[in-house]
């Protein structure tokens, strides 16, 4: 029997990202989940109004957006703990310039994507950026044989809000556009 518990966002776990950017010329980095995939060529953040990173996502237009592995956890965390109004945490993960000025791409990450706010738009909290990856890099080990990220080998490190905590990913369930073919019905 299904229990009404409220208004809870039953979304979640999401993956986990870090977001990259530049203010005044000086790398800054922030750990996000609200990202979504909202058609095959765009996502969007929403991020808090009073987030740091806004300042240099709405300047310069650019953005970069990071997935993370399991040992990464420690400086995502921490990212997301502190400001960039007040601390700087340019140097904790190493990174390297892609094509878009303002959008630093971290090295280790296994897939990292630079991208353009194609939108801004806000919430009586947040601001949502509608991005448009113009370039991701896959770290060579998760791509499969063709060339596509392999998620499985990828294992996104997932947050879940209820409990304030990360998770991990589990192995393949089935092959989309498949599986269905043998539903008998109930």
């Amino acid at each position: 029997m299904q229990k009404n518990i409220g208004n809870v966002i039953g979304m979640y776990p999401m993956p986990i990202t870090i977001v990259g950017t530049e203010i005044d010329g000086k790398v800054n980095w922030i750990n996000i989940a609200h990202v979504g995939v909202i058609g095959m060529d765009s996502m969007m953040l929403s991020m808090g109004k009073a987030h740091y990173s806004n300042i240099g996502i709405r300047k310069n237009k650019t953005v970069s957006i990071s997935l993370i592995t399991a040992d990464m956890i420690p400086a995502a965390d921490y990212v997301g703990l502190v400001s960039g109004k007040n601390t700087d945490k340019s140097d904790v993960f190493e990174f390297f310039n892609g094509h878009l000025q303002g959008a630093p791409l971290i090295k280790n990450a296994p897939v990292t994507m630079e991208c353009e706010v194609v939108d801004v738009f806000e919430t009586e909290t947040n601001e949502q950026f509608v991005v448009k990856p113009i370039n991701t890099y896959v770290q060579e080990e998760y791509l499969d044989e063709n060339g596509k990220i392999d998620f499985v080998k990828v294992s996104p490190v997932l947050f879940e809000m209820q409990k304030r905590r990360y998770l991990s990913t589990g192995g393949a369930l089935a092959d989309c556009w498949h599986i269905g073919k043998t539903f008998k019905g109930e």
